[in-house]
């Protein structure tokens, strides 16, 4: 079994969620990820501010940092620094770009076999430019040292965001190659995405459990196309039909460490590349 102290999971979903069943509350995903020894959370939602929540649950966590983030879907109103703004005052690591309120999302059918009404949330006009709410969601993430992640928008709005962005600041692309979410990304447009300087974010549904929709093969050929150097590893867990976050880390490392990767490959990516993204040791 592979060494996954000190790992970091980015993306851990928690319930309650209005649009899925999920297998943790944020509080047993934290117990968790501590007695598997890992240095930090960061709970996702798709619909609810998480910061306020982690600063909660931090302190009753021994030996664990408990992080939150937003997502700037239409719950919070999308694109909406006002409240990208008050999540980063109240210690949000991560600020994600439209997810299921994606106008990708809702191009593919996603949104609306959620129930998410359209048309749907984009970072760039029709001409292709940032627009003016996304320069100022960049701006706020940048002032407060945080880590932009992509979410579920386009390849071009990929793209857009990138050159706009990376240069500056800290780019992750959400769970990239995943089918089920966002634009199914190439292990093409991986590589060009890192050139450009963000960092790619591949995680254990794509190839593990109830939902995989990629065979493991995938990601390592993603892995090693990239450069291990630009690659975290995150779960994207939470579900009931899959196994809880913690847990599913160590699945995703053991499959990793099965397929051919090394223990110190594994750990560059699960371990010392999403601590320093979060400004931790590892």
């Amino acid at each position: 079994m592979i060494d996954l102290h000190g790992a970091t999971d980015l993306h851990a979903h928690f319930g309650p969620d209005p649009h899925r069943t999920r297998s943790v509350t944020g509080l047993q995903a934290a117990h968790q990820a501590a007695a598997a020894g890992h240095t930090a959370i960061v709970l996702k939602s798709h619909d609810t501010p998480s910061a306020g929540l982690a600063a909660a649950l931090d302190p009753l966590v021994d030996g664990l940092a408990v992080f939150g983030g937003i997502a700037c879907d239409r719950e919070v109103g999308g694109i909406n620094p006002a409240a990208v703004e008050v999540a980063l005052a109240l210690g949000a690591k991560i600020v994600w770009l439209p997810t299921l309120s994606s106008g990708q999302d809702f191009d593919t059918g996603v949104a609306d076999q959620l129930g998410i009404p359209g048309p749907g949330i984009r970072v760039i006009d029709a001409d292709g430019n940032l627009t003016d709410e996304t320069h100022e969601v960049l701006a706020l993430v940048n002032d407060h040292d945080a880590v932009l992640a992509t979410g579920h928008i386009s390849a071009a709005e990929h793209l857009a965001v990138t050159r706009g962005f990376a240069s500056r600041g800290r780019v992750l692309v959400t769970h990239a190659m995943e089918e089920l979410a966002g634009p199914n990304l190439s292990v093409a447009q991986c590589a060009e995405l890192a050139a450009l300087g963000a960092h790619i974010e591949l995680c254990a549904l794509t190839c593990i459990g109830a939902l995989a929709t990629r065979p493991i093969g995938d990601l390592i050929a993603c892995m090693r196309a990239v450069g291990l150097e630009r690659i975290t590893l995150g779960t994207d867990f939470g579900q009931a039909v899959n196994e809880p976050p913690a847990a599913g880390m160590q699945t995703f490392a053991d499959a990793l460490f099965a397929a051919g990767l090394t223990e110190a490959e594994i750990r560059r990516m699960a371990c010392t590349n999403p601590n320093a993204l979060l400004g931790l040791d590892a």
